[in-house]
């Protein structure tokens, strides 16, 4: 479409619209409304006024019409069913007029199984809403070979909410597990929602940390292999502290009262050995843990530790930390082997320390 069609139709579209306001039950200003809209592709408004028009032929005794209007609409939506009846608990709480103006303008994009939405590492900002389908979150840790699934989003599920909000690079993948639709969001109308309705934009904040503190659990390899909803829980029941450099994360014989997992940043630790004298251990890097180990055996903190650089960690409080381990005994197991392997190579470096000093 040239640009000077497409302000033709936008010209009809804004005198439609005023007939509309005059004669809200008339349904023949309606139908050709949404004939300019769909002739503009704008299908996800045209389904918002399709419905309308159902509503309008029903009112008025043409059930012919009405059916008519209802097969249009089913055939334009490829779920055949309406969205609104099944929007996932994220958006269940937002107004449905800012849900309405998220959708105004959408365009709707049609994946095959295997199709890439988004890729890790991209720049780009797009957000998107589930309509049908199912989308598998993958994101490829440093030092592995293969990605780990993070998120399974169903209908009526926000997408790529965290690079809009935040800004920077994509921190995961987003690929189609089956065929699937999604309505990809209008920028200018997301903010323009989100200066309307402030609380939509606090729902999407929150939705976004609580799937950024999923993505750092799923990081470790360890707490990866706890059930779906157990990640979800520490998710929701964690949060995110930073660091400055040279600031003291924890002091020797310190309680506990966190356990935490790495995002970004690098931690020394200096411990004292039987005779007094400081050891510099291994440095805990992104994805380590923080404190696990003290936490299984319900012990003081065993050593001194301080950023070396700017540090971002996501800190499970301790009683949700020790519940989840008791739920899943395999787990804590996996924990407790890490923490035999990772004293064993503490007391060798240690000994070493000790050799060279002498």
């Amino acid at each position: 479409m040239t640009g000077k069609a497409e302000k033709e139709l936008l010209h009809k579209l804004a005198l439609y619209s005023q007939m509309i306001d005059l004669y809200p039950s008339e349904p023949k200003y309606l139908r050709r409304y949404i004939e300019l809209l769909l002739q503009l592709d704008r299908e996800s408004e045209a389904l918002e006024k399709l419905r309308l028009l159902e509503r309008l032929y029903e009112k008025g005794g043409s059930k012919k019409e009405a059916l008519s209007i209802k097969q249009l609409r089913q055939s334009l939506d490829s779920s055949g069913s309406d969205f609104t009846q099944t929007i996932s608990p994220v958006l269940s709480s937002v107004n449905p007029a800012a849900l309405s103006m998220l959708m105004r303008n959408a365009k709707r994009i049609r994946l095959k199984e295997g199709d890439y939405l988004i890729r890790q590492n991209d720049t780009d900002e797009n957000m998107y809403i589930v309509i049908s389908g199912e989308l598998a979150v993958m994101v490829l840790y440093p030092k592995r070979s293969a990605p780990t699934l993070i998120h399974l989003l169903g209908e009526g599920e926000i997408v790529g909410e965290m690079a809009f909000l935040e800004g920077g690079a994509r921190c995961a993948s987003v690929v189609a597990n089956s065929t699937a639709t999604v309505l990809e969001l209008s920028q200018k109308r997301v903010l323009q929602c989100l200066l309307k309705y402030p609380e939509t934009g606090e729902m999407l904040r929150a939705e976004s940390q609580c799937r950024r503190r999923l993505t750092i659990i799923n990081g470790n390899r360890i707490l990866e292999r706890l059930p779906v909803e157990e990640k979800r829980h520490l998710a929701q029941e964690s949060s995110i502290r930073k660091y400055e450099s040279f600031k003291v994360v924890r002091r020797s014989g310190a309680t506990q009262n966190w356990v935490g997992i790495m995002e970004t940043g690098l931690i020394r630790i200096v411990a004292e050995d039987r005779n007094g004298k400081s050891h510099i251990l291994e440095p805990i890097k992104p994805g380590d843990m923080i404190g696990e180990i003290a936490a299984v055996r319900d012990e003081a903190v065993p050593a001194d530790m301080v950023t070396v650089t700017d540090t971002i960690i996501l800190q499970i409080p301790m009683k949700v930390f020790q519940k989840a381990m008791a739920n899943n005994p395999r787990v804590k197991n996996k924990l407790m082997d890490s923490a035999a392997d990772r004293m064993a190579s503490t007391m060798i470096r240690i000994r070493k320390q000790a050799k060279q000093s002498v």
